[in-house]
């Protein structure tokens, strides 16, 4: 026969995994609602048909949530104006680079899809406090650091054969030069860049490819709210001739000195 002590931690522990299981139902509901609402496949990548898909979700979450305080909104803004604290949280910690870097490291780099669910995540938190946010993050990086540190504990025993060595250096950009791209008739006003070094097993050279995101420029010289994105590599020629001078000496200054 149980103890009232031990009936009582049972139904503790029954209360608990029912509350953990709502919450990531709501989690996955929220992401749901925002991958159907922006037609995102767990295929799609950050940067999508010129895209920023983070920026794409941030601005649908801000959006929603002016219809809603307007008193105008459309179907499903209430739900998604429920996300403007952690889409805050977001451009706080991690476009504005404050977190830590194994923290923005794992959200700058996840795909359009996981991206949705990480805000669902945050939005269940409920981390509405400049505190409770700082929290999230510094947890957020202590799961990834010991998720890291298991995966290769775990494949330290296997037989492998290294083919290449890679390395992305993420920079936030201000007072950016316009970057013109003149196949696809494209201007953007940068505000970050992401640049991807790799070098080949057996190789001396590196190579690089520089993601530059921005605010799209229009014709009339106006700065738009959409985002955009132009990829330069150096296994293009027409890149390497044309890159301005501030992405090259960025390419050049960040170049890993080793590998």
């Amino acid at each position: 026969m149980q103890s009232l002590t031990e009936t009582s931690a049972k139904t503790t522990t029954e209360i608990n995994e029912a509350a953990r299981a709502a919450e990531r139902e709501a989690a996955e509901a929220f992401a749901n609602q925002l991958r159907d609402a922006l037609g995102l496949t767990p295929d799609t990548p950050r940067f999508h048909c010129g895209h920023d898909q983070h920026r794409r979700v941030d601005k649908l979450i801000r959006r929603a949530r002016e219809r809603v305080l307007d008193q105008a909104p459309l179907e499903g803004d209430f739900t998604l104006a429920a996300g403007y604290t952690a889409t805050c949280a977001w451009h706080r910690f991690i476009h504005l680079e404050l977190a830590t870097d194994a923290a923005l490291e794992y959200v700058q780099t996840l795909s359009a899809w996981d991206f949705c669910q990480f805000l669902g995540d945050l939005v269940v938190a409920r981390a509405t406090t400049g505190k409770a946010q700082d929290a999230y993050f510094c947890a957020l990086a202590t799961r990834v650091t010991t998720a890291a540190r298991a995966v290769v504990d775990a494949v330290a025993a296997v037989d492998v054969e290294p083919l290449a060595q890679q390395y992305t250096e993420i920079l936030r950009l201000a007072f950016t030069p316009y970057l013109p791209d003149p196949v696809f008739d494209l201007r953007i006003a940068p505000y970050s860049v992401s640049i991807t070094y790799r070098r080949e097993a057996g190789a001396t050279e590196t190579t690089w490819e520089a993601v530059v995101s921005g605010n799209r420029v229009l014709r009339n010289g106006v700065v738009d709210m959409d985002a955009a994105s132009i990829t330069l590599s150096s296994t293009n020629p027409f890149d390497t001739e044309t890159a301005p001078e501030w992405l090259t000496g960025l390419i050049e200054q960040y170049t890993p000195t080793s590998w």
